[in-house]
């Protein structure tokens, strides 16, 4: 987690995660950064080691939207499952546990499994580290 003085002052959270996605036996990695606001809306990003933005998403309320999709994803059906993998994420599985073929596993490390078990997509966000100066 890496949270800045100026941003701990006016209540914004950001969270910064190595991901790595995996879907049906290839596998992609990536960075996600994750604004969270004073009134608990969440704005992310989810972008390529490369710098290559893959997709970005928000979630206010209790629902997620995703935009600006890379175009090899940019379908409405993948949108869709990104959509529904992003609210269960984020809601931590609470909400979606029973109606959802998905799961959200805590790691003692601090990083997080999501498993949608479907569509044969498993995501694993870790923590970056703080660079100490």
């Amino acid at each position: 987690m890496s949270i800045t003085a100026d941003t701990e002052e006016a209540g914004v959270d950001i969270r910064e995660y190595n991901v790595l996605m995996q879907v049906r036996g290839r596998e992609m990695t990536g960075i996600c950064v994750m604004q969270t606001e004073a009134d608990s809306s969440i704005v992310g990003t989810l972008i390529t080691e490369m710098g290559v933005k893959i997709f970005d998403f928000t979630y206010s309320n209790g629902k997620a939207k995703v935009m600006n999709v890379i175009a090899p994803l940019n379908k409405w059906y993948i949108r869709k499952v990104l959509r529904q993998d992003m609210e269960f994420m984020i809601a931590k599985g609470e909400a979606m546990r029973k109606k959802s073929k998905r799961e959200f596993v805590q790691m003692q490390d601090g990083s997080f499994k999501v498993n949608n078990n479907r569509y044969k997509i498993y995501y694993t966000f870790t923590p970056m580290c703080e660079k100490k100066q």
